[in-house]
């Protein structure tokens, strides 16, 4: 017949505590600043019906095509823009600090999930801006509807 000694649940209960290093700890957050936009929009406004929806979009990496704006992890996505306006400012809070490659102002230009296509760049130090901890990072975009950008992006 096996015995237990006493000590068995002990020595178990010593090496579970041991082999954890924290516990039910919830994991460290994030370190996030805030980035604000200031958007200045010149010329006519295509169509209401062609605006299906507009966002300022900060990416962490040059996108290749449209497939690549399904990395939301890895953006930074304002609330739905306004329609019409000459000027409008925009605010995202909570952002994870880091370095951000390409920046703008997206339309949407159909119903279908991927018809993306930028109205405007920031351009400013390349287009690439860091967010801090803590920090307000500014940055100012132009959307010239005569002059959109070309997309995809040249690679280097």
């Amino acid at each position: 017949m096996l015995r237990l000694s006493r000590s068995g649940p002990l020595l178990g209960v010593l090496f579970l505590i041991t082999g954890c290093d924290h516990g039910l700890a919830p994991p460290d957050v994030p370190s996030a600043g805030t980035i604000r936009a200031s958007i200045e929009y010149v010329g006519v406004w295509p169509e209401e019906s062609d605006v299906h929806d507009l966002r300022f979009v900060a990416m962490r990496f040059v996108p290749i095509d449209t497939a690549d704006f399904l990395q939301l992890n890895r953006m930074a996505i304002s609330n739905r823009l306004d329609y019409g306006v000459l000027n409008q400012d925009v605010e995202i809070s909570d952002v994870e600090t880091g370095v951000f490659l390409y920046t703008g102002i997206a339309q949407q230009f159909t119903s279908n999930l991927l018809s993306w296509r930028p109205l405007g760049l920031y351009e400013d130090n390349d287009g690439i801006f860091f967010v801090t901890k803590d920090e307000t990072t500014e940055v100012s975009i132009v959307v010239d509807f005569a002059d959109p950008p070309v997309f995809p992006p040249p690679r280097f």
